[in-house]
């Protein structure tokens, strides 16, 4: 298991990453869970999505 703390001014939310998924949990305990699919349309949509900011 990997777990990586997103911290910014204000909050700090995790990823963790288990057996193929990927679970995003902020602050307040709410929860995401990704499939290794779902992750891969993310970072294949990277470039399109950064160019959003």
């Amino acid at each position: 298991m990997i777990v990586l703390s997103l911290c910014t001014s204000g909050c700090c939310p995790t990823v963790e990453i288990v057996e193929g998924m990927v679970v995003i949990q902020d602050d307040h305990g709410g929860k995401v869970s990704l499939t290794r699919e779902q992750v891969k349309i993310l970072v294949d949509r990277f470039p399109q999505i950064e160019g959003m900011f």
